[in-house]
């Protein structure tokens, strides 16, 4: 039955009329109403007549309806979960507040209801007959951003409300000995069970473990175990030759001059100087400009 209803179908959409191609294989379906497979046989039906299934056209046809179906099911959805409008607001007043232009009137006489009108897709609105394609991507753009929140503008007082975040559990409070202990046994490496602060960027993890904040518990590991490390050792500064331009010629008008931001000697202490040239080089040096 299914074969002999598509056969028919197929033959209604090439043209085929009711009477002689009623043989190719439920030409019934053709018969039983007036449509546009009533007219004249075309000639290259009529010199190549099908003589097999349309497979591919069967597979197409079979995709559009479940794409259709599947579309369908998704409007439902939208339409159940729509978003209220704002007081005093309807289908006119929303297309008027976003500017739409000429055709209001008619556009909001196609929607019944509220929850027909803001659940639409993308495709719906191409849909939407005698309007100009600004039309249609202003109302893309807006029925996106008022499904988002975004639209109508609200104050910074309810925005902030809308989408701040909950916040953690000891966020802003000070840190116990207890904690310090947790982050260092946190920070530590993957073999112990931590998250390795030296491999990556684990502060997001460590963040909700101890529900503080990524900057918080990234500036107490610093105070914990970066700055003693940095204060038991000591540093070297060299500007070396790769601080000097590798190609040289009359062509350079200004050098631009070189920034070396130095940390303070208070967290980073300054190694002695042992620096010593070689007695081959000794008559070049220049103690005056090292």
């Amino acid at each position: 039955c299914l074969w002999q209803s598509w056969t028919a179908s197929l033959n209604c959409s090439r043209g085929f009329p009711s009477g002689k191609w009623a043989s190719a294989g439920g030409g019934s379906a053709c018969s039983s109403r007036r449509s546009f497979c009533d007219g004249e046989v075309p000639k290259w039906a009529a010199r190549y007549p099908p003589r097999f299934f349309d497979f591919k056209g069967f597979r197409e046809g079979l995709r559009e309806k479940k794409d259709s179906l599947s579309e369908a099911e998704l409007r439902e959805v939208r339409r159940e979960y729509a978003k209220p409008p704002p007081e005093g607001w309807n289908v006119l007043e929303f297309l008027n507040r976003m500017d739409f232009g000429d055709g209001a009137e008619d556009v909001a006489n196609l929607f019944e209801t509220w929850n027909d009108f803001i659940s639409m897709a993308p495709r719906d609105i191409m849909r939407i007959p005698d309007v100009t394609a600004k039309q249609r991507r202003g109302l893309d753009k807006f029925l996106t951003l008022f499904n988002h929140g975004l639209w109508p503008r609200v104050s910074p007082e309810e925005f902030h409300e809308r989408f701040a975040g909950k916040p953690l559990a000891r966020q802003g409070q000070p840190w116990t000995s207890e904690e310090d202990g947790e982050l260092l046994k946190l920070a530590g490496p993957g073999e112990k069970g931590g998250y390795d602060a030296t491999f990556g960027d684990p502060w997001i993890y460590l963040s909700w473990e101890l529900q503080r904040t990524e900057e918080d518990v990234h500036d107490r590991y610093v105070h914990l175990v970066v700055r003693p490390i940095e204060h038991n050792t000591r540093h070297e500064l060299a500007i070396t030759k790769a601080s000097r331009p590798l190609h040289m010629h009359r062509k350079f008008r200004m050098i631009p001059a070189d920034l070396y931001v130095v940390p303070t000697e208070d967290n980073f202490p300054l190694a002695q100087k042992r620096f010593e040239v070689p007695a081959a080089f000794r008559k070049y040096r220049q103690d005056g400009i090292f």
